[in-house]
């Protein structure tokens, strides 16, 4: 190992490739390798790892794979910002995939009962000014786009995803956006069956007057509301959407 290197030999012990993966990224998690750090050349890694140029070629891949890495050409090899994206965009893909027969309504409604209630009254305890703006402004957009269910459902769930980062809170704003795609397209599925001003914007008004009056309790009740609210447009729309059975062929 060559005097200032972060790196250690990693042995002679079987699965090579996983150490070196285990070695790169434990000193980039821990810091070690900052971001934009580039790698030392191959040959030179392989060395001061104690492993050949093809195990160092593998574990590079892999961390490539993973995010921790970029390669570029006439660059080389050096570590990338770590972003909460790289771990929603895999959990989002895993949930969209999924979803078809799977992932039902009740599954959403459910892992959002038991997030965002609480997110709600965390918004109303910690938002700052700026932030309570920011989701005014969004919901004045939600009322604006009534009309357009595409655009109100992009609203709508944009407005989810504020309110959890009120929280300042990353791991909820990460498990916010893992689902955030499933979200829209339950909304923008059952908001063709809806009124707006009668099923949708009086509980969104209601549970930012709740944050913007920084009463966490009432924001949790109205984040509430506004999930039962959308169970029970979900049920209308089930009723709705069901094709018609023809009772004299029966």
């Amino acid at each position: 190992m060559n005097p200032g290197s972060p790196f250690r030999a990693v042995g002679t012990k079987e699965n090579l490739v996983d150490q070196v993966v285990l070695e790169i990224e434990g000193l980039i998690v821990q810091g070690d390798l900052a971001p934009e750090t580039r790698l030392p050349p191959e040959r030179e890694l392989a060395e001061q790892l104690g492993v050949s140029r093809t195990v160092v070629r593998e574990a590079v891949g892999i961390l490539v794979a993973k995010g921790l890495l970029e390669t570029q050409h006439g660059v080389g090899t050096q570590v990338r910002q770590l972003t909460s994206q790289q771990v929603m965009e895999p959990l989002g893909l895993y949930l969209r995939a999924h979803g078809s027969g799977t992932i039902s309504f009740h599954d959403l409604h459910q892992v959002r009962s038991i997030l965002e209630v609480e997110t709600g009254g965390l918004a109303a305890c910690q938002a700052t000014d700026g932030e309570l703006a920011h989701l005014r402004a969004i919901f004045e957009s939600m009322e604006a786009a009534q009309a357009d269910v595409e655009l109100l459902a992009v609203h709508d769930t944009e407005f989810h995803r504020a309110i959890a980062a009120m929280t300042h809170n990353p791991l909820l704003i990460v498990l916010m956006d893992s689902i955030r795609d499933l979200l829209y397209e339950y909304i923008a599925l059952v908001t063709v069956f809806l009124d707006p001003w009668k099923d949708n914007i009086p509980h969104h008004r209601r549970l930012l007057e709740r944050i913007e009056a920084r009463d966490a309790e009432g924001a949790r009740q109205a984040m509430r509301d506004n999930l039962e609210q959308m169970r029970k447009n979900t049920e209308r729309y089930a009723q709705l959407a069901a094709p018609v059975v023809d009772r004299e062929g029966c």
